[in-house]
């Protein structure tokens, strides 16, 4: 089938659409400089197309989100109010098989179309590495001697080269260490983002809390001083009658994901640095400060309760949505006023932040409003052109679409050859009674799924444990990331088709990851779940990482002690009050083996974010099972594995024994060698991508593995003594600091948003 006219070269011709477009909103008359606009977007998650969406008054829609339609928002905010910003919270270029595949670069004329004012990234924009990320968002290359990511990148596919002479497919490489300035003609550890093809963000981005970092220096010196700041701490616009500053927080989880996200990159909470560069921001005249943030919404509203001067705070990270701005009172003693927190959720709302603002600038009033992106928004159409032309290789024939192989791997990390899908991301390959969503902190039926996919194949490989017993219920386990985001599928329970796709998956699953094994003791699981419990429930927010807990396969039963009356000041590392193990209490000193996902460039003795693992392996696909091979710039063929039940794997050993992050072993301490990669490949090259394991567990042809309420519903989790219809599952109300906040279960409700803090005062502003 021949290719559209709208390929993606043609997202340039697209892009200039687009400029036009944001720059012709004429400044309309008669409005007062007295009204300024802030638009919030947050967390898109590279959800370039409409999906189905819950909304939060329990509404179901089938064609929400995706970007044209936020293209349509945003343009009738601005041509309602021109005194406006647009203000990006991140984790915006990760997300889904489209971003997967292009390292993020799909999402990005889109952003550049926008007028972007400010930006701050999130943990997810940094999830194809630091050079990447580096050539997207920064203009200059890293300090002196810091090697950065030493990786190749991979080419769009499809794309033009840039450069003359350069062909520009899939597969050819841009290596750092190959690379030589042209205008100095010295080699060079940076690249310009032309020759890579990574699409330059033109929008600015903020950061008070990203630093630099020599890695060879800090090996050998881990005490040595953080290097210069990666962006800007702030920035200033003038708006209407305010001088505005725009402060960034990047997410400060970043050192917790694969070690290969952060190389050459430090980073702090920001907390320190706050009160120097607000006082820095009002010397130069700002009247409103206000931060962008992806600390996440518990964090956020405690940094804007100890730092009264923050006006407003666009909060992300843990995709919340606020119906009602929060509003944080101030004492007469931190200066009175007060302060305001807000959070879009991900790209089915639009935030719209009205403030009314006195003739030297302070804000006086203000009305909040979470947009819908919901069915009845039209798509923007020149967006919804490069949305169509952006996901051509990516669908069947019957949606208009030719499908392509599409490869993340060698060229984008140094870890095997590359997981590669050949079938349309509208294939259906599995069916779901129940309706999935992921709003629960504690448990879901979408990570119950995923889990029990992993501990499914791990049993039918048959590979014995360590002590020679063969896997099965009673000593294999399954974690996942227990994420809070995503699409949701419509269940056949709730009069829908309850098709599950392959992009689907891609959703659920939109890292680059093996499929790893390995060994723990029971012991040493149950430290790790406390400790995720800690994370999500710790009366201080400073010390909380998210909003969920993990998903736990079906031969697993936990009960949680998480009641108001159980003491909050002594609860961390006794949360759990009982676990067991295909009806067996779990045994601390026995051997267990996990199955889950392992994420390129964390050490070899972790899977899942869980340290102390003995014995990892890999599971593997047998080449003979593959039938859409692909021949690589390295002369390595790789292939897709038709995934079924019939499907035969293998268990391979990790190709390196040691830790992958070790810069030193390369250059002996040297600082000046920039020779060899920070990072080793571990896994095989013919790892088994999580997405692979849940299509052989979603086998259309196997009834029993329909998602239903019997097999994967909810009650592997139960919180002694809580009521089940409670939307906060027992969660315990914060001592912290006075009358803090713990990390709502479901989205921030109307029951959470009764908590003490929580003001509404002047809103409705007149």
């Amino acid at each position: 089938m021949k290719p559209p006219v709208r390929t993606m070269s043609a997202c340039v011709a697209v892009f200039a659409l687009l400029a036009s477009a944001a720059s012709s909103i004429a400044v309309a008359n008669g409005h007062s400089k007295n009204t300024i606009t802030l638009i919030q977007l947050s967390d898109v998650h590279g959800h370039i197309h409409p999906h189905a969406e819950i909304f939060p008054d329990g509404r179901i829609s089938q064609d929400a989100g995706g970007i044209a339609k936020l293209n349509t928002l945003i343009n009738e905010v601005r041509e309602d109010n021109p005194n406006n910003l647009l203000l990006a919270v991140g984790d915006t270029t990760h997300g889904g098989a489209e971003m997967l595949f292009s390292l993020g670069d799909l999402i990005m004329p889109w952003l550049n179309s926008l007028d972007i004012d400010a930006f701050t990234p999130g943990n997810w924009d940094f999830g194809w590495g630091p050079r990447v990320y580096r050539q997207r968002f920064t203009d200059a290359p890293p300090p002196p001697l810091a090697p950065n990511n030493r990786t190749t990148i991979a080419w769009m596919d499809g794309m033009p080269s840039l450069l003359e002479g350069q062909p520009g497919r899939d597969g050819q490489t841009c290596n750092l260490a190959t690379y030589t300035n042209p205008d100095t003609g010295v080699k060079s550890p940076f690249v310009p983002a032309a020759l890579c093809h990574v699409t330059k963000a033109n929008f600015p981005t903020v950061a008070m809390n990203l630093y630099n970092f020599n890695e060879y220096a800090g090996a050998s010196n881990p005490a040595q001083p953080l290097g210069p700041l990666v962006h800007a701490p702030y920035i200033i616009k003038d708006v209407g009658n305010a001088r505005v500053a725009i402060m960034g927080l990047t997410s400060d989880v970043v050192p917790q994901q694969a070690q290969a996200f952060n190389t050459s990159f430090r980073f702090t909470m920001g907390y320190k640095e706050m009160p120097k560069n607000i006082a820095a921001a009002k010397a130069d005249g700002a009247t409103i400060i206000v931060v962008l943030s992806e600390l996440g919404l518990a964090k956020n509203v405690q940094m804007v309760k100890e730092f009264p001067e923050i006006d407003v705070m666009f909060s992300g990270h843990t995709h919340e949505r606020t119906p009602e701005a929060i509003v944080i009172n101030h004492s007469d003693e931190n200066g009175g006023g007060f302060s305001l927190v807000t959070e879009a959720g991900e790209d089915s709302f639009l935030g719209r932040l009205d403030l009314k603002v006195s003739g030297s600038g302070k804000i006086l009033d203000y009305n909040w409003d979470l947009i819908e992106a919901d069915e009845y928004v039209e798509e923007y159409e020149p967006v919804a052109e490069m949305v169509e032309a952006a996901r051509y290789t990516f669908l069947s024939e019957e949606e208009g679409g030719d499908p392509q192989c599409h490869t993340f791997g060698v060229n984008a990390f140094p870890f095997g050859t590359g997981h590669t899908l050949c079938d349309p991301l509208d294939a259906v390959i599995g069916h779901t009674e129940v309706t999935l969503k992921r709003f629960d902190a504690l448990e879901d039926v979408a990570n119950n799924v995923m889990v029990d996919g992993f501990k499914d194949l791990a049993i039918a490989v048959g590979d014995p444990d360590s002590q020679g017993q063969a896997l099965s219920n009673a000593n294999t386990l399954s974690t996942t990331n227990g994420f809070r985001f995503d699409a949701v599928i419509l269940g056949s329970n709730d009069g829908y088709s309850g098709e599950i796709t392959i992009g689907d998956l891609y959703d659920y699953y939109p890292i680059g990851a093996a499929t790893g094994l390995a060994e723990y003791t029971g012991g040493r699981v149950k430290l790790h779940w406390e400790g995720i419990l800690n994370n999500v429930f710790d009366p201080n927010p400073y010390r909380q990482r998210g909003g969920w807990f993990l998903g736990y396969t079906n031969n697993m039963e936990f009960d949680l002690q998480l009641n108001d009356d159980y003491p909050t000041t002594i609860s961390a590392g006794k949360r759990i009050a009982s676990v067991k193990i295909d009806g067996e209490k779990l045994d601390d000193s026995r051997i267990y083996t996990l199955a889950s996902c392992y994420p390129h460039g964390n050490p070899v003795d972790e899977v899942c974010r869980t340290a102390g693992a003995t014995n990892l392996r890999f599971i593997t696909a047998i080449q003979e099972d593959c039938d859409n091979p692909a021949t690589f710039s390295n002369g390595v063929e790789s292939c897709q594995l038709d995934v079924t039940r019939d499907s035969n794997f293998n268990i391979e050993d990790p190709v390196n024994t040691k830790n992958i992050f070790d810069p030193i072993r390369f250059c002996n301490g040297n600082p000046s060698c920039q020779t060899g990669p920070l990072f080793l490949k571990v896994a095989p090259n013919n790892f088994v991508h999580p997405v692979d394991a849940l299509r052989r567990y979603f086998d259309p042809d196997l009834e029993d593995t329909v998602v239903n309420e019997v097999e994967h519903g909810l009650g592997r989790v139960k919180v002694v003594g809580a009521d089940p219809d409670d939307p906060r599952r027992g969660v315990p109300v914060s001592q912290y600091g006075g009358d803090g906040i713990v990390q709502p279960t479901q989205g921030i409700g109307p029951e959470w948003q009764k908590r003490e803090f929580v003001i509404q005062d002047n809103q409705n502003m007149q």
